[in-house]
């Protein structure tokens, strides 16, 4: 039979993890989880730590200039707030374009982003906004934390950079500066309930027609959620053009690395990757041009 603990603090979880030595799972919305324990892709644990009745890790917040998202918030909160929709449409759209509604109203940020997953839905907005993931351990000398840049998070397909015991507590992120052109998509075989074949993210500042800042972001096409750091040099000091857009779709393709399984083909997955950023900067060029 497993264990349940229902923690009301983070420093509670933070002490039932210590004390059941590696043996728990910590659970939020489960959406993961649960279908792996019943086809066997995971162990059943020896006791589940449930993260949900726990205030400091729900709700979203604006404090110092930043919007703080605690880590058991639902994609369908993120999806609807008003602070998020202002400061960051393209992590909005992405929460509300994953799995299904049923998913999302159970479904959190935090689950998305630890199950690590190169498809995460979450991910890419996360990537063009530089957010940082708050984390947090038991010690004996009570709670230590610290903060790890969100490209730095992910460490491959179902893996992290979160050690035995620790937690994700939050995401805190700068708002997207006025006029900045971001955009984000995924292409899948079905219109719901769709794993994406490949996805892709931009945010670009112009000043004076000229890109001064640019974030390119790629899923289903690594190991991880990828930054475009290729693709963003051939933007970088320079005015959208055709010319311009076809170096950084070409930089683009050289730099992830998809692979093919039952969803798509690697050269298909490029293909994908080439077209949904060829239209992104496209758009973005007429949104200048207008």
């Amino acid at each position: 039979m497993i264990g349940y603990q229902r923690p009301q603090s983070v420093d509670e979880a933070l002490a039932g993890l210590y004390r059941a030595s590696g043996n728990a799972c910590l659970f939020a919305g489960g959406t993961d989880l649960l279908p792996q324990w019943s086809k066997g892709v995971l162990p059943r644990p020896e006791s589940v730590v449930d993260l949900k009745a726990i205030p400091e890790l729900c709700g979203i917040s604006r404090v110092n200039g930043e919007v703080r998202i605690g880590a058991c918030t639902s994609l369908s909160e993120i999806e609807a707030d008003a602070t998020v929709r202002s400061a960051a449409p393209v992590l909005a759209e992405a929460a509300g374009r994953v799995a299904c509604p049923q998913v999302r109203n159970r479904a959190t940020i935090g689950g998305n982003l630890c199950n690590a997953s190169p498809a995460a839905d979450t991910a890419l907005p996360l990537l063009l906004l530089d957010a940082v993931v708050d984390l947090a351990t038991h010690t004996s000398e009570g709670r230590k934390t610290r903060e790890v840049l969100i490209g730095d998070f992910f460490r491959g397909p179902g893996s992290t950079v979160l050690a035995p015991g620790e937690i994700l507590t939050g995401i805190r992120f700068k708002p997207l500066p006025e006029g900045v052109f971001a955009a984000w998509d995924k292409f899948g075989t079905r219109p719901a309930m769709e794993i994406a074949v490949a996805s892709v993210g931009i945010a670009l500042e112009i000043n004076s027609r000229t890109m001064v800042r640019t974030r390119i972001a790629y899923g289903s096409v690594a190991p991880v959620p990828l930054r475009g750091y290729g693709a963003e040099k051939k933007l970088i000091g320079n005015r959208l053009w055709a010319g311009v857009i076809a170096k950084c779709v070409a930089a683009a393709r050289a730099e992830i690395a998809p692979i093919t399984d039952v969803r798509a083909g690697e050269s298909y997955r490029r293909d994908v990757v080439e077209v949904l950023l060829r239209r992104m900067l496209e758009r973005a060029e007429r949104a200048v041009d207008g």
